[in-house]
């Protein structure tokens, strides 16, 4: 059975049976080959000799699996086998030779040695990096040499990295490789001289550009046993990196058009922009919010100018380098406002923390401010806010130290900054410094295209907030659209979470409005006073005519009115014959 041994049986059998693992080999007839000491010991076999004997003699059922192995060629990792009340993990692997199957391996151990298996376990991971699959399975390319630099081993990969073949190298010394041209330098050379992982770029005889990395493996006495090169082919790398950088730049510009779409589509969260003045308003937030500058958002009360802030700050590199952080200039007092902005030291005034505290320009480092109600500032902090902005640096009170800011300034107004200039209540250079680029967001009145989309946004919000299927009649969608909203968004959104939560049936009618959108509504001109009858019927004429004038048409009147055709045209028929 001498075949089966790779190396001299006497040297092989010694150190396998120095061995703590059982060791147990058979050849294609199930003899036993090879049982070592542990095998014996932990198989309970002392005093017989197995050499020789059929393994079924020993264990009918583990022949079994063996049997399988012979057939099929495949491993048995990890298995767990009961063997006279002991329970053992066994790895059994097929024996090749000529890629024929010989016999089989099997190394078993008891569970029980659980300190045993951890002290060799590095044994086994030697065993298990020497096995072909895990070589063979690496995508780098594998060049294993021994610690004289004589190469043992290459896989697969690095044949088809290199454009070289196994037999080219294996067998030859790395020194002569690289006299050869064989590769530009070698980092085996190097890693044996220098005894430490080594990475380089180095040009095989094929003309491929490889970046190598050497690792040494060193034996207990710290020698270098074997040097484990990885190889990978850095036309690949570059060809990939190549291709990243254009992707990353197709991203960003189809990132950019998409947002662009998205706000023709109005699709900008709680943004609607259905008509063209919000749509020009979010272009230009779109635009703005990639370059590092000073905004000035001004529109009326409700207007959303705080949401178009934080969507410029959400859509700029400062989203992910700093906070966005928010204070109404208007409702601190300004005594308190000037170290909220700018902080303080420790023992700056009475009450003071003796620690100091950081202001909003310190926290929000790398990020944005948003400083609302901005007109509301005084001309001594106008001044402050003024040389925080040219100088990028602030100064605590209590403190002579200034510090560098890095910070982008959005502010909000819904006041006349320029007519406060005028006027001597604002700074003028103040002013223009907060103005680099301005945004106007008209009032909802200026844009109905979008209250339309507003009610279904909120009524869907607040329909699945309170758990609620509310609708609206479609009287009262046209007096909403109609409506003037002088709040704006807020009013719009206030108004219809208040009907979603109060309406006690699914439907709002205009008697659920409150009095002040519906007696808007029914604010009709009536010729005369007098009896009820004839206020109403005025009342029906002129809604009659209202609709018309608004939809365009009797049928198109009828329909919103949810009242017949023929309705609208003998009333409007008996009312020109009256007058």
């Amino acid at each position: 059975m001498k075949h089966l041994f790779l190396n001299d049986e006497l040297f092989f059998r010694t150190i396998l049976d120095s061995s703590h693992n059982g060791i147990v080999i058979v050849d294609l007839e199930g003899i036993i080959v090879f049982f070592n000491s542990a095998a014996k010991k932990i198989l309970c076999l002392n005093d017989e000799k197995p050499e020789g004997k059929p393994f079924s003699s020993i264990n009918l059922k583990a022949w079994e699996d063996f049997k399988e192995i012979l057939i099929t060629g495949k491993p048995q990792l990890g298995k767990k086998f009961a063997f006279n009340g002991k329970t053992l993990i066994v790895n059994r692997t097929p024996i090749r030779s000529h890629e024929k199957i010989i016999g089989v391996l099997s190394i078993f151990q008891d569970i029980s040695e659980l300190e045993k298996i951890t002290s060799e376990l590095s044994t086994y991971r030697r065993m298990v990096q020497e096995m072909d699959a895990i070589i063979e399975s690496s995508y780098d390319g594998l060049y294993i040499t021994d610690g004289q630099a004589n190469t043992l081993r290459v896989n697969s990969s690095w044949e088809k990295i290199t454009g070289l073949r196994a037999k080219d190298v294996i067998g030859k010394n790395m020194a002569d490789l690289e006299t050869k041209g064989y590769f530009s330098k070698s980092v085996t050379l190097m890693v044996i001289e220098e005894k430490r992982p080594l990475t380089i770029q180095a040009r095989v005889i094929t003309g491929k550009e490889v970046l190598v990395s050497g690792s040494p493996i060193l034996d207990d006495d710290g020698n270098i046993s074997m040097v484990v090169t990885n190889v990978r082919d850095l036309t690949d790398i570059r060809r990939l990196s190549k291709q990243l950088v254009q992707s990353k730049k197709l991203s960003e510009k189809y990132y950019n058009k998409l947002e662009k779409l998205r706000i023709q589509l109005g699709e900008h969260g709680n943004i609607i922009t259905e008509s063209k003045a919000m749509k020009d308003v979010m272009e230009l937030a779109l635009r703005i919010a990639g370059v590092d500058t000073h905004v000035l958002i001004t529109g009326e009360t409700g207007v959303g100018k705080d949401v178009v802030a934080k969507f410029i700050h959400n859509n700029s590199k400062r989203s992910s380098s700093g906070l966005f952080l928010k204070i109404n200039c208007g409702a601190i007092p300004e005594n308190l406002l000037e170290t909220e902005l700018f902080g303080y030291e420790g023992g700056a005034f009475t009450g003071a923390s003796p620690k100091g505290k950081q202001g909003l320009f310190e926290s929000a480092e790398g990020g944005t401010i948003m400083l609302d109600e901005i007109g509301e500032l005084s001309l001594g902090l106008q001044v402050k806010l003024l040389m925080a902005i040219q100088d990028l640096e602030i100064t605590r009170v209590g403190s002579v130290k200034a510090k560098k800011i890095n910070v982008r300034l959005i502010s909000i107004t819904n006041r006349d900054l320029k007519k406060m200039v005028e006027d001597g209540n604002f700074r003028e250079d103040l002013y223009f410094r907060l103005k680099v680029v301005p945004i106007y967001i008209p009032p909802l009145r200026e844009r109905r295209d979008d209250i339309l989309h507003l009610i279904n946004s909120f009524l869907q919000e607040f329909n699945l907030k309170y758990g609620k299927e509310i609708h609206f009649s479609r009287m009262v969608i046209d007096h909403l659209v109609s409506y003037d909203w002088p709040g704006n968004v807020r009013e719009l959104r206030n108004l219809i979470e208040r009907l979603v939560v109060v309406t006690p049936h699914d439907e709002i009618i205009m008697d659920d409005l409150p009095d002040r959108q519906h007696y808007d509504f029914l604010n009709f001109p009536i010729n005369q006073a007098g009896p009820l009858k004839e206020v109403v019927r005025q009342f029906e004429i002129s809604l009659m005519q209202k609709a018309i004038d608004k939809h365009g048409g009797v049928q198109q009147a009828a329909r919103h009115l949810e009242i017949d055709p023929t309705t609208i045209y003998r009333r409007l028929k008996t009312a020109n014959q009256q007058s």
